[in-house]
């Protein structure tokens, strides 16, 4: 489901990185992208070295079903953040378009029940988000993700334990966040791909600043 923001149930810790190919789900959950970013372009994988095609890393492709679930932005599991309890990452992050500006929108979107009410409510407040939302839009999102894996040890494993993979969120029906059925670019995998690194190494970077 293409986000403004993203459910898969539980997860299984993999011991070691496999590639696999998960089910593309028929009710998918999206976003929407940085109005700033063209949703057409075609997704290319990050170069990992110039030796060829040797040198390529496998790709891990997951989706709301399977065992890499908890991976989406929009999975059960709740994120804190400044003493408030946001019940998905996707809470968090549409919430983090209004936070500092408009406190009281950012609260409305916080207690939503469904994360379909989520993605709405962003879209019905539009007029209001944060004015250079745009540019830092996917590293709100880094943000978010790293928090949510740094509070679920069990999804911490999950994600540490696909490296060296690359992921890709397999949604035909999202070109930004997902694959876009090949053509898409995959954001939502990519930033997956940093937090892991982040986590590796321990660094915090950047939280949310005004």
């Amino acid at each position: 489901m293409p986000m403004s923001g993203g459910g898969g149930g539980g997860t299984m810790p993999m011991s070691s990185p496999a590639v696999r190919e998960g089910v593309v789900a028929q009710t998918p959950m999206a976003i929407s992208p940085p109005d700033s970013v063209l949703v057409d372009a075609k997704m290319t994988m990050p170069s990992l070295g110039a030796g060829g095609a040797e040198d390529m890393a496998p790709v891990l492709k997951f989706n709301s079903f399977g065992d890499f679930a908890g991976l989406l932005y929009h999975s059960p599991h709740s994120v804190v953040y400044e003493e408030e309890l946001y019940p998905t990452a996707l809470h968090l992050f549409e919430a983090r378009k209004f936070l500092y500006h408009r406190p009281d929108l950012a609260d409305r979107i916080r207690q939503c029940e469904r994360v379909e009410e989520v993605t709405a409510l962003s879209e019905e407040l539009g007029e209001f988000v944060q004015r250079d939302w745009s540019n830092v839009a996917l590293r709100t999102m880094d943000d978010v993700l790293y928090l949510k894996f740094l509070q679920h040890s069990d999804l911490r494993t999950l994600l540490l334990d696909t490296y060296p993979t690359d992921l890709v969120y397999v949604e035909p029906g999202d070109p930004f966040w997902g694959d876009g059925a090949g053509i898409g670019m995959n954001e939502l995998g990519r930033s997956l791909v940093r937090v892991r690194e982040r986590l590796h190494v321990g660094g915090m970077g950047s939280m949310f600043p005004p």
